[in-house]
């Protein structure tokens, strides 16, 4: 039986109105007239109460819409952080190194090692001889005052654009942060600061740069930002991060800090660009290494000098560590191998620091009884010195040495297409997962076999967003992934190109119109082994490849104040709807409770007389009796 108070209690309830009954006595219906008065009027109102009812319903229906576009937010954030991952090459574009004697060494392969098979002969657990050469450039005196548009030793600075996003917890914010050449580098960290306090409160950004060191520190303190507190950094526009080192890290955490000096000379600076810096004069000509004459010139990169010497016969291997502005030279020999350098009068060697220069004098270490060969056809050997057993790398490649053996270690490097595999395989079952989920809401029928108030919680949410417009909306724009063509350089500009597609077979389109996707894994692991970078180029080299084209769609979907917040969160279209039905409903509640007061002053007014007329009733009677 549905009790009017209950009705009137339940619209109030829901949205937050203090209802109570202004009837101030005990209502007891009915004692003269004999008349179910309660009742009556709970049927007066009940009939009278229809709008309101109505009204609630459309309240709680649109709460529980608005509940629903939180799970589908929800279910699009986990794909949405899946994606950000695998638009990192060193997360997605993985190779393996596996070692046929892990007893003798270990090894491990980054993105950039070269696919083969590499024989190892550990033959002695030892350092190399090595020359390692003085600093090229000490500080110029890069000052916090210095010109961002100064710091030319590397790269050419840009006007740049990085954003910052603030991760705390499922709290996911940014705030783009423009950079000037003309800016100082005070003024750089100043405004990065800012961005950190905007995004975790005052005094959050606690950045720096160190001029003793020549390194910029990005960082946040975690008393004022919370101990879960991240952030991120990504580059919008510009080379604001390569032009302080930046760009090789991990660009996420609460602490990132430069790899090397801002003073630190690129590669692919010219030794007459070096010269110039320095202020010094040099020439054309030879400079001779263990004895051996390699040609230099001055319009030389500093790469290429490194290959002429390494493809020289000098018996040592050259390389350049920008980090820390120094060639080395390490000996290709085992034991205690010398290593010379006469700069033939060019003034390039002492320019590189390979003989005393104004930065101090080359350091040698002169090898000892160990070293590792290394051979890429399992014949030809030459000789790789380390100063530790362990971490010593090699053209991307990282050996960690146990044991002596004469027996060569076989290392083969592969794409580990089982990995790369199964992030894809990941992805495609989280897609079809939230695909599915959203194709499933739009066509759920609500349960018809209960009255609302029969209904469980669940039961109600069933068809809550059947052919919801904006849910379509969202469905098909993400199905448009399935067949957009991606501007990525190579063969492959369409998913279904790559092994990815809604497998439908004929004139079957079911997978196609549900947004399903299969992958046909002989396809795919051509591709892996065959035409690596080209899918690479398709998935994630530039902001136009498919991963960060869809993270940058999810990412407008499911951030704070984004396309659902639109429609379901605070201020958005479902809420408003809701509060203009709260005002309707608080009216309602307001006008059945007087209405209920006027019907009990009528039945009681009626009482009233009905009492009257029975005491005369009662006294006409009695008087004709007393006249008898």
């Amino acid at each position: 039986m549905i009790v009017m108070s209950d009705i009137i209690s339940s619209a109030a309830n829901a949205v937050n109105y203090r209802y109570a009954s202004e009837l101030g006595w005990f209502q007891i219906g009915g004692a003269v007239s004999g008349l179910d008065t309660a009742s009556i009027v709970d049927k007066i109102l009940e009939l009278e109460s229809k709008p309101l009812q109505d009204l609630n319903l459309k309240f709680e229906k649109i709460q529980l819409k608005r509940k629903a576009f939180d799970e589908v937010k929800s279910k699009l954030q986990e794909l949405r952080d899946m994606v950000f991952d695998l638009k990192l090459r060193s997360k997605m574009m993985l190779k393996k190194a596996s070692s046929s004697n892990e007893d003798v060494l270990e090894a491990n392969a980054s993105t950039i090692a070269a696919e083969g098979n590499y024989y190892l002969k550990v033959v002695s657990l030892a350092t190399s001889s090595t020359l390692e050469g003085a600093d090229i450039m000490s500080n110029p005196g890069i000052a916090s005052s210095t010109a961002i548009s100064d710091l030319t030793y590397y790269i050419s600075p840009q006007d740049s654009t990085i954003r910052i996003y603030k991760k705390v917890g499922n709290t996911i914010d940014y705030e783009d942060v423009d950079i000037s050449t003309t800016n100082t580098i005070q003024e750089a960290v100043d405004k990065i600061n800012t961005a950190l306090d905007n995004l975790f409160g005052s005094g959050a950004g606690v950045s720096s740069y160190d001029e003793s060191t020549g390194k910029l520190i990005v960082k946040i303190d975690t008393s004022v930002a919370g101990s879960d507190a991240k952030f991120s950094i990504t580059q919008l526009s510009g080379n604001f991060l390569e032009t302080f080192h930046l760009d090789e890290n991990y660009l996420e955490g609460t602490e990132v800090k430069s790899n090397a000096p801002v003073w630190a000379i690129g590669s692919n600076k010219t030794l007459q660009n070096v010269a110039d810096y320095l202020g010094k004069t040099i020439s054309d000509g030879t400079i001779k290494i263990n004895g051996k004459e390699i040609e230099v010139n001055s319009s030389d990169t500093i790469d290429e000098l490194i290959l002429r010497i390494n493809g020289s016969n000098a018996g040592v291997f050259a390389y350049y560590d920008y980090h820390r502005n120094k060639v080395v030279l390490t000996s290709k020999e085992t034991g205690n191998t010398s290593i010379t350098v006469d700069d033939n009068g060019t003034g390039i060697a002492q320019l590189l620091g390979l003989v005393s220069n104004d930065n101090g004098d080359p350091y040698f270490t002169p090898g000892k009884s160990a070293h590792i060969q290394v051979s890429v056809d399992g014949v030809n050997y030459f000789d790789v010195y380390s100063d530790s057993n362990t971490g010593i790398e090699f053209e991307g490649i990282t050996f960690d040495v146990k044991n002596v053996s004469n027996t060569p270690v076989i290392v083969q490097v592969r794409k580990d297409s089982d990995e790369i595999k199964k992030k894809l395989k990941d992805f495609v079952d989280k897609w079809n997962e939230i695909v599915g989920y959203i194709y499933d809401k739009l066509h759920e029928e609500p349960v018809k076999d209960k009255s609302w108030d029969e209904m469980n919680d669940d039961e109600k949410m069933k068809g809550i967003l059947k052919d919801d417009s904006y849910l379509k909306s969202l469905f098909e724009r993400l199905k448009r992934f399935m067949f957009n063509s991606f501007d990525s350089e190579g063969n492959y500009h369409y998913l279904f190109e790559i092994g990815i597609s809604s497998g439908d077979v004929g004139s079957s389109y079911e997978n196609m119109m549900k947004g399903h996707i299969e992958i046909d894994e002989d396809k795919l692991d051509d591709i892996i082994n065959n035409h690596f970078e080209e899918l690479w180029n398709f998935l994630g080299a530039s902001d136009d490849s498919f991963f960060p084209r869809l993270h940058s769609f999810l990412w407008d979907v499911t951030k704070f104040g984004g396309e659902i917040d639109s429609v379901a969160g605070t201020n958005g279209r479902l809420w408003r709807e809701q509060r203009f039905l709260a005002q309707r409903i608080e009216d309602w509640v307001m006008r059945l409770n007087k209405r209920k007061e006027e019907l009990w002053k009528k039945f009681s007014y009626m009482e009233d007389v009905i009492s009257r007329l029975q005491a005369q009733s009662a006294w006409l009677a009695n008087a004709t009796v007393n006249k008898k």
